[in-house]
This record gives C-alpha cells, sequence and structure tokens, in this order.
C-alpha cells in the first residue's frame, strides 16, 4: 500500500473541457481506484492548511477533503447545494473518517499520505479497495498549475490532461458563469493550454498525457489505447461506460442532455450557440494555439484580425486580466512552475 500511495492519477483540464468524462470512464475499471468527486487538493485543502501541523491537517480533511461523503439526497448537507444528484448513504461517512486516520497511520503520517489516505478510506468503506488496483485517479480543474508539486510528492504519479476547442469550452462554460467574457475565457483557457505544452515538455510524455476531448469522442478505442498503455492498465469493456462511484453516469452537460455512452453530441456547439463578436475576440486571442491544436478559426476577425495575443491582452488587460486575478486569487502557481 505505500507502493500504491505514491502511483496516483491527475485529470487536468480547465472546467468544461471533459475531465469528468475521462474520470466516469475510468472510475469502475478494476485497477483503478478513482475519486468520485473532486477533491480540491491543492485549490482548497493545502491552501486552508498551509502552517498546520500533520495532526491539524488531518483534523481539517473531514471538513476539506472528506466532507462530499455526508452528502444525502433525503437530507442534503449545505455541502450538497447544487449537486442534488449525489447521494452516498450507501456507506457511512463517520466510517470513512475513521478509515482515513487509520490509514494515516499506516502510511507513515506523511504529507504525501493526505490525499491516497483519503482515497483508500473511500475505497475501503465502498468495497472498491482490492488487490487488483494498481493506481489511484483524483480529477479537479486546474490539476495541471500544481504539476511540480505532484510529481515532487508522488514521483510515480501520472497526469492525464484533457484540452477541448475553446469555442465549445466558452460555449458550454458561460452557461454556468455567465459574467465570465470571452477575453477572460481566452485567458484562462490560453494559461491552461500553455501549461499542458510545458508540463509534458518537463516532465516527458511517459507522465504527463495531453488529449483532446474531439479525440475521445470521435475515436474513442485509439484514445482508450493510449489511456491503457500511458497507466498499464488491461483492457475492459467498462471502459467504455461512463460510471460514478460505481453508479451509471448520464453525464454533466450543461445543456441538459444525458448519455448511457460515449457521444459526439458536444461537438460543434459552438456554431450555433456563440454569437459572432464573442467567436472573434475567442479565435482572435487565441489564434496561434488553437491552430497549433488543431482547432482552425473560421470567423472573419474583423476589428481584431491583425492583434496579436500579446496586442490583445494589452487592450484587454485593465478587464480581463484583473478580472481573472480576483476570481482566481486563492489559486497560486507554484514558483517553480512559474
Amino acid at each position: 500500500m505505500n507502493e500504491l500511495a505514491g502511483k496516483g492519477v491527475f485529470i487536468c483540464g480547465h472546467p468544461k473541457s471533459g475531465t469528468s468524462l475521462l474520470m466516469t470512464l475510468l472510475d469502475s475499471h478494476p485497477q483503478l481506484l478513482v475519486y468520485p468527486e473532486e477533491s480540491a487538493y491543492f485549490r482548497r485543502f493545502c491552501r486552508v492548511t498551509t502552517g498546520l501541523t500533520i495532526e491539524e491537517k488531518i483534523q481539517q480533511a473531514d471538513h476539506h477533503l472528506l466532507h462530499m461523503f455526508e452528502w444525502d439526497a433525503a437530507d442534503p448537507p449545505p455541502s450538497q447545494a447544487g449537486f442534488p444528484d449525489r447521494d452516498y448513504t450507501a456507506f457511512s461517512y463517520g466510517a470513512v473518517k475513521k478509515a482515513f486516520r487509520t490509514w494515516m497511520e499506516k502510511l507513515g503520517f506523511e504529507e504525501r499520505a493526505l490525499l491516497p489516505a483519503a482515497l483508500f478510506a473511500y475505497g475501503e468503506v465502498s468495497g472498491q479497495l482490492t488487490d487488483n488496483i494498481i493506481r489511484w485517479v483524483e480529477k479537479t480543474p486546474y490539476n495541471e498549475r500544481y504539476s511540480y508539486r505532484i510529481f515532487t510528492l508522488w514521483p510515480d504519479a501520472r497526469c492525464i490532461h484533457v484540452i477541448r476547442d475553446p469555442r465549445d469550452n466558452y460555449t458550454s462554460y458561460r452557461r454556468k458563469h455567465p459574467d465570465w467574457t470571452p477575453n477572460l475565457f481566452a485567458y484562462s483557457w490560453r494559461g491552461s493550454t500553455v501549461l499542458a505544452e510545458r508540463n509534458q515538455a518537463r516532465f516527458g510524455k511517459e507522465r504527463y498525457l495531453i488529449l483532446r476531448f474531439e479525440d475521445l469522442l470521435s475515436d474513442p478505442e485509439n484514445v482508450l489505447l493510449q489511456i491503457r498503455e500511458f497507466l498499464e492498465i488491461e483492457d475492459h469493456e467498462i471502459l467504455r461506460q461512463p460510471t460514478r462511484a460505481g453508479r451509471q453516469w448520464g453525464g454533466n452537460s450543461m445543456f441538459g442532455d444525458k448519455f448511457s455512452q460515449v457521444s459526439q453530441t458536444p461537438m460543434g456547439r459552438w456554431k450555433d450557440s456563440l454569437d459572432i463578436r464573442s467567436l472573434e475576440k475567442i479565435e482572435a486571442a487565441l489564434n496561434s494555439l488553437m491552430t497549433r491544436w488543431g482547432y482552425i478559426p473560421e470567423s472573419k476577425p474583423g476589428i481584431y484580425k491583425n492583434l496579436s495575443w500579446i496586442g490583445y491582452m494589452a487592450v484587454r488587460k485593465l478587464t480581463a486580466r484583473r478580472t481573472f486575478s480576483r476570481k482566481f486569487e486563492q489559486i497560486k502557481l507554484d514558483s517553480e512552475d512559474d
């Protein structure tokens, strides 16, 4: 188990880029233990526990790392707001907390043991922690910002980064966050995608895999083959059937769609949903990066035609950059990743 504790898989990528689909495809594989919710380990837990002792961090885990397991559809706690479909009453929240402390003791009360202990506790109580497990999986958007810390804590870890056409990504994301302008989104998407490229160059393709969401939808067998080889897991039919915590998952589409398998429906929605002005701004801001990843700009950029990314952001810096900084002031890049 000490060896397994170091073999995490971190799913990275911009919000609404397809990270949840990837997580749910891996969810029930017999060789993987998948955390069913976003732990926000680096973005939330590490932020609120900075400077605390290991014992104090264990105590904080109840509120910031294991809290989702108290979710009860019949009697939802405040932390379940916005997630009415979640229900973990099949096993005891108290049992998960107890198992977490037991696993921390087994793993030596080390900093690197906190997240694996949470996964092992979930796996033990849910009955999914078996001798067949060779890796554990955690998914939280923006994990790519913490790649240096990931590979420092867990040198045998793997990262899978999902990239999605920014036009579709924005079309979906603005339904959840209508206050996000095309400028702000372009700044955020570019940061995530550039980090994907830097991380792969720094840590190697054998540890940092980049996938396009569209390839997963249009050619799932080839992409699943890449994933199997990357994680060194066997083929299994369950990889084609999305589940969350072992139960069938119908997706978290912002358009209300429900799926029982991988579908190409989410591809190209921007063509009917994105207004021309927003399209021009996104394509002008991300032109070269989009082209590099096979997303060919289609608009006539108009007044934005001759603006490079630097010029474009210079014009927008008082809005997009400052707004982004305010919204994500709690998300700090590691100094090693700057």
